[in-house]
């Protein structure tokens, strides 16, 4: 699986990148804006409905309230020194409620004296509580909505008005602010409902209009944005499909640089046991010949000439050590069945052994994870060659080797106690080891990293990956 492929919440190839059981944003909007908006227009033309009827209400009731406070004002003055309206003050204001067209329309009305007593009406001497409308008028306010007479003192009104407009409005003594009385009179209400319904009907029609206009419109612009963004979607998931095809490739590609590197390192070794067995069968075999050769000439020549002989055999035995050491070293020993530890082992005993010097071993390995051959190749070389730039420039001293292994790869970190050098990744003449180190670390996908110790030696840190082999093609 590659990197892309495993990230989070990520379709897979050929997968659509809508979620499923879902239609297109236009038809999501347009579901959800349909029952928002209906939802909107049943509570809007409701509450216009309503300001509607309470604005007919108030204004007919508020010209009205006008009128019976402005003709009956002068004939309830005395109720300020008594408690009964006099006879002709009763006779004068029921000629102003028939004699005027405004006073026509009213079907009902009283006065009310302090105390809830009625001081004109039918019910006129009669005492009822003060109800809630009544209180606010003798506080100055006009007071006026629908209602059906189902009171007490007005069971007259019941069976002929099934709807009408009560309003209370106050009466005040002339010229000043107290309130002598409360008027509260009745008005047919079958008309002004017509009129209500009417224009609340109106209201609904345009209310109703502006709702559609405003879903077409909002519905126009998402579907486009939405067929904008299925086109993008279309877009990405192409550009996506042709992504994961190039991280496929890529990922072959990677996997064959990878066994093309193990190859290298196996073949490299090959090539190295091929040369180690040319050198002790060739030329060790033909410079050891020599030596006898030599040996048996000596004790054929006089004495006089014999020490000639002496340095020309001490050449070609140093020069045949010097040749069966570099064959061994170029021969690597049986790795497959050891274990990482072991192979790191093997390499500090050879190099203890060969140079008599001393080197601290410090493992650190986790149970379980599985190393290649070819890393443990690798681990071998750079344990080896670090050693012997360890022994060759630092003389030996405080050679140490540490290793680590986890699922997360293999660590190796070779330091000695010389004076230390600066490397900055070139290859000099007498630093050739250090490259062969960081091109076997590299060729594997590792790191090679060099740092100096400021003259207390040098560290040399090596990461490798654990490198499973991979089967050959």
């Amino acid at each position: 699986m590659s990197a892309f492929s495993a990230l989070p919440g990520r379709p897979r190839r050929g997968e659509a990148l809508r979620a499923p059981g879902r239609g297109s944003l236009s038809r999501q909007y347009a579901g959800a804006s349909l029952l928002i908006l209906t939802v909107s227009l049943l509570v809007l033309g409701w509450w216009v409905g309503t300001e509607i009827q309470q604005g007919v209400v108030h204004r007919t009731a508020a010209t009205t309230a006008l009128y019976v406070e402005n003709f009956i004002v002068m004939q309830v003055q005395e109720l300020s020194r008594a408690e009964r309206l006099a006879p002709e003050h009763i006779a004068a204001i029921e000629r102003l409620l028939a004699g005027t067209s405004p006073g026509r329309e009213i079907v009902s009305i009283k006065i009310w004296g302090p105390g809830g007593r009625v001081v004109y009406g039918e019910q006129a001497g009669q005492t009822f509580a003060v109800k809630p409308e009544q209180a606010r008028a003798w506080r100055g306010e006009v007071i006026s909505h629908l209602t059906v007479p189902d009171d007490d003192e007005n069971e007259t009104l019941r069976p002929r008005y099934p709807q009408l407009i009560e309003t209370y409005t106050p009466i005040r003594l002339e010229n000043s602010d107290q309130v002598l009385a409360v008027a509260e009179f009745y008005q047919d209400a079958r008309q002004l409902t017509g009129e209500i319904r009417a224009a609340q009907g109106r209201s609904w029609v345009v209310v109703a209009l502006i709702m559609l206009v405003t879903y077409l419109v909002l519905s126009g612009l998402v579907r486009r944005g939405s067929q904008t963004i299925d086109r993008q979607r279309a877009e990405l998931d192409a550009q996506v499909q042709h992504l994961e095809t190039l991280l496929s490739h890529n990922r072959e590609l990677h996997d064959r640089v990878q066994r093309a590197a193990s190859r290298a390192v196996a073949m490299n070794e090959q090539v190295l046991r091929r040369i180690a067995s040319d050198l002790h069968d060739g030329p060790a075999q033909e410079i050891s010949h020599a030596l006898l050769r030599l040996d048996t000439l000596s004790h054929g020549l006089p004495a006089a000439q014999r020490p000639q002989i002496g340095p020309v055999e001490q050449a070609l035995s140093a020069a045949l050590g010097e040749m069966r050491t570099l064959a061994k070293d170029l021969r690597l020993p049986e790795l497959a069945p050891l274990p990482l530890e072991a192979v790191v082992a093997r390499a500090v005993r050879d190099h203890q052994r060969r140079t008599g010097t001393a080197v601290e071993f410090s493992p650190q390995v986790q149970s379980g994870p599985d190393v290649s051959l070819s890393v443990k190749m690798a681990a071998f070389r750079i344990v080896q060659e670090g050693l012997n730039n360890a022994f060759r420039h630092a003389a030996g001293l405080e050679q140490k080797v540490e290793l680590a292994l986890d699922t997360q790869g293999v660590t190796l970190e070779i330091s000695d106690g010389g004076a230390g050098l600066v490397w900055r990744g070139e290859a000099p003449p007498d630093r050739l080891g250090l490259v062969g180190m960081r091109e076997r670390a590299e060729s594997l996908g590792g790191t090679f990293e060099v740092t100096c110790r400021g003259g207390s030696g040098t560290l040399l840190r090596i990461h490798l990956p654990l490198c499973p082999d991979v089967p050959h093609e």
